[in-house]
């Protein structure tokens, strides 16, 4: 009686059945007839059916959300889908031993609601549907992944949740719910078969391309889903050879207007080869792409073959740009390099080989680079380094700056780095690869930048720690010293009173003893005593050094006067001769000290065995500005032992007795008493140097003499 009150379910009722393929349909004239020869089953599907469309034939956007003229989603192809799901779904269980478990028309419903989520987000929020399908269709994801990024819920779920707002049966919720899932992963329920059976033909549905936008073939086994079923996999040919003319039938047989079997049929067929010429067009683009990934993995494998341990920046520069020449091509290439924040740019230009033409300094003008924003685009044209004169002036006029390009080094530890040059550049379809490419580069010369960090700390280290060996040499030797001191002016001032008696003695002695080997005996004791008395008088003056009385004086007097006192004592014949520097005048020394000391070294070369040329040059050294004053031998030189204690008191390479071996060791103490230092040290092809080392010799003076400050 429902169905005869409502002329348009009746209507579609009786055209469903002249539809059908069962004998005399077209005799039949009442809704009473059409239910006999339909069954009741099949007039509640067709029902719940015509509802079904008629609710969301004309239903509207809730949000006020216009749709799109020319919309991705289109109502017409989803229903055909689901029309074709619900036909492979009843075909499915009729023609198997599912039809003991299954019902048909449940089959059939549950075929047509399956994916009905969709059309409710569609019909919700159509701009946004749009958007999901063309984000699924050239991503080559999932409808339902799409949706979740997109919208923030899966069709699923709203399919879900719609069946439970109009109270359907569990069953069709579930099979809204849990469609697509692998049947084994389904929980244990009753309808548990329903689910498989509608998943299965909706798999069948999509490999026939009888599909809405966005909606790909998955990659599920067609054959293992029949056998979890129960399905003889024979039976999917059979259903998919007449599939489009019963889902054509089926939709006449709903009012709905679609295609007819054949141009359905051609329609899939179109729709197949649309999918192929996009996956083929997709295969194109990741082989171009792959492509260029393969040139700049090349790229980047030959940067790293031609590395070198421990280059410098400057040739890790030259690197990169020979790598970006064969990358991107061009003729010009510089660099702009900041080893530190804040820190002036330098300005490197390269050959495309990588050979340094040129360098300048770019003052801190050039900090104010926009390189946030280079960053961000990769490449920038030059033209707004067009305001940086300082820029301009380095490159001069051999190249116009706004045909250039910025690309950014990302190099990290406050290393900065900009590559200017005039290759080509695609920023569209290989961004990916020049930021590889820029990454790599800038990494190279940020690991310059720490190797030359690193080196100039270790010098300054390894200086560090000379410094320091030195200063604790200095101490100790000024603790000795000072301990030695000690001692000799106390062993002087004991032994200074019996020595005078000694010595007078002695004397009286010579005088009265007329015996001659007597006097021979005496005259010894007074020179022996003579000779321990000077030695008392050096350790009183290596204890306690007079402090150094300066005066301006004419150095090369000084020098000419220590030569004639030395030469006369000499035992062999020796050759003295001085050169010295034009430009000296008058040196702030103490004559006496200075004196004492030069002529020390002088008798020291002068004893040296085989020595037979002394020279003594006294200059300015242009690179401290240092008074030196050398003495140079030609003997046989020095011995480790003698270069390692030759400062050393009390120490003489000749016998025991001949010298107390106090001259170098008192030398020593007054040039440092003048802030100086004496160095020695063996001269290649044979003799030794011995220089002194005056820091403070040319300070003014205006009283005279001038005493040091204790």
């Amino acid at each position: 009686d429902l169905i005869s009150s409502d002329p348009t379910l009746a209507s579609r009722v009786l055209k469903m059945c002249r539809c059908s393929a069962r004998g005399r349909a077209a005799n039949v004239q009442t809704v009473d007839r059409a239910v006999l020869l339909l069954g009741f089953d099949a007039v509640r599907s067709a029902v719940l059916s015509v509802q079904v469309f008629s609710t969301f034939q004309n239903m509207k956007s809730p949000g006020g959300e216009l749709r799109s003229e020319r919309p991705a989603f289109e109502p017409e192809l989803f229903w055909q889908h689901s029309v074709a799901v619900a036909t492979a779904s009843e075909m499915l269980v009729q023609k198997s031993s599912l039809r003991h478990s299954v019902n048909t028309s449940e089959a059939f419903i549950a075929g047509l609601l399956h994916d009905l989520g969709q059309l409710v987000l569609h019909v919700l929020m159509p701009n946004s549907f749009d958007r999901v399908c063309e984000l699924a269709e050239s991503h080559g994801i999932s409808v339902d992944a799409a949706c979740t990024q997109l919208i923030g819920i899966d069709t699923h779920t709203a399919g879900k949740r719609l069946a439970e707002h109009w109270n359907l049966p569990e069953q069709l919720g579930d099979v809204m719910w849990l469609h697509g899932q692998p049947y084994a992963s389904l929980p244990k329920m009753p309808h548990k078969a329903l689910i498989g059976v509608v998943g299965l033909a909706d798999a069948m549905v999509r490999r026939q391309h009888i599909v809405p936008l966005g909606h790909r073939p998955r990659n599920e086994n067609l054959h293992d889903m029949c056998v979890q079923l129960g399905v003889d996999t024979a039976l999917l040919d059979e259903i998919t050879s007449v599939l489009h003319e019963e889902v054509s039938s089926r939709a006449d047989g709903f009012g709905l207007d679609m295609e007819r079997g054949s141009e359905l049929l051609l329609r899939s067929i179109s729709r197949a080869n649309e999918v192929l010429g996009r996956i083929n067009s997709t295969l194109e683009v990741r082989a171009n792409a792959a492509r260029r990934l393969s040139k700049t993995l090349d790229a980047i494998a030959r940067f790293h073959e031609a590395a070198s341990p421990g280059g410098s920046v400057v040739n890790v520069l030259g690197r990169v740009v020979r790598s970006a020449a064969e990358s991107m091509g061009g003729t010009f290439f510089s660099a702009l390099y900041q080893s530190k924040s804040n820190e002036p740019w330098q300005c490197f230009r390269f050959s495309e080989d990588g050979r340094l033409l040129s360098s300048a300094m770019i003052p801190s003008p050039a900090g104010a680079l926009p390189k946030g924003t280079a960053i961000n685009e990769m490449q920038l044209s030059a033209e707004i380094m067009g305001l940086l004169p300082e820029l301009q002036d380095a490159l001069g006029e051999i190249v116009d700056l706004s045909t250039l390009h910025m690309l950014p080094l990302e190099c990290g530890w406050g290393v900065n780095a900009v590559l200017l040059h005039d290759g080509s550049t695609n920023l569209h379809d290989g961004r990916e690869q020049i930021e590889a490419l820029s990454c790599t580069w800038g990494a190279a010369v940020a690991a310059a930048a720490q190797h030359e960090d690193a080196e100039e700390l270790s010098e300054q280290l390894a200086k560090s720690n000379r410094e320091l060996l030195e200063t604790q040499d200095s101490l100790a030797r000024s603790q000795t010293l000072a301990s030695l001191g000690e001692i000799a002016a106390g062993a002087a001032h004991e032994m200074n009173n019996p020595l005078t008696i000694i010595s007078g003695r002695s004397q009286l002695l010579v005088n009265r003893i007329m015996d001659q080997d007597l006097r021979t005996m005496a005259e010894q004791v007074v020179q022996n005593a003579h000779r321990l008395s000077d030695i008392i008088t050096a350790l009183r003056m290596f204890a306690e050094p007079t402090k150094p009385s300066r005066r301006k004086i004419n150095v090369g007097d000084l020098v000419l006067r220590v030569v004639q006192d030395v030469r006369p004592h000499s035992a062999r014949k020796i050759d003295i001769h001085t050169v010295l520097a034009p430009d000296l005048g008058r040196v702030l020394i103490d004559p006496e000290q200075m004196a004492c000391a030069l002529g020390e070294l002088l008798r020291n070369a002068a004893e040296s065995e085989g020595s037979t040329q002394i020279e003594v040059r006294v200059q300015v050294d242009p690179f401290d500005n240092r008074l030196r004053m050398q003495v140079t031998e030609n003997g046989s030189g020095l011995s480790p032992t003698v270069l390692a204690h030759a400062f050393d008191p009390f120490f003489s390479a000749k016998p025991a007795g001949q010298q107390p071996g106090l001259g170098l060791a008192q030398a020593r103490r007054l040039v440092e008493a003048h802030g100086g230092q004496i160095t020695l040290e063996n001269r290649p092809g044979g003799g030794a140097i011995a220089t002194i080392w005056l820091s403070d010799w040319a300070e003014s003076m205006e009283e005279e003499p001038r005493a040091e400050v204790a």
